[in-house]
């Protein structure tokens, strides 16, 4: 069962803060939560980033994810399965969105060689060379006898 967070836990918050958090972590509408709570609508991103507010709503999150083993694994297994599914379905379009997210994940990083910085064309050329000459000794090993 999921633990409920009280108001009376988020400490050094008067009501109408408090009320502000609740609302806020409804729809992440600073606007909205901020009106529900009895503020103007314009206030609710001043006090969105109110570092007591930010802790309350850091500690709710915390809650949330704890609560729902939600972990950066999970989102990817997930992904990986929408991928099966929609492929198995014949949903390539939703099968390539989840394999996209699949290869931009941390744990996978696909896309890692496309971030190499280079500063130069000269560095492109040397970098380019490089490869061309591993490649080279890799298909030289390579032996059908």
């Amino acid at each position: 069962m999921v633990r409920r967070i009280t108001s009376k836990e988020l400490v050094g918050l008067d009501p109408p803060r408090c009320s502000f958090v609740i609302e806020y972590c409804k729809d992440w509408s600073a606007r909205r939560a901020a009106e529900a709570s009895g503020f103007s609508p314009d206030y609710g991103y001043k006090l969105r980033d109110e570092p007591a507010i930010v802790e309350a709503i850091n500690r709710i999150l915390s809650e949330r994810l704890e609560a729902s083993h939600i972990d950066a694994e999970w989102v990817l297994m997930e992904a990986v399965d929408n991928h099966r599914i929609a492929r198995q379905q014949g949903n390539i379009s939703a099968s390539n969105t989840a394999l996209n997210l699949v290869a931009k994940h941390t744990l996978v990083d696909a896309f890692a060689a496309e971030k190499v910085d280079v500063s130069s064309d000269r560095e492109v050329m040397e970098r380019l060379l490089r490869g061309r000459k591993r490649r080279q000794l890799q298909d030289d090993d390579v032996s059908f006898l």
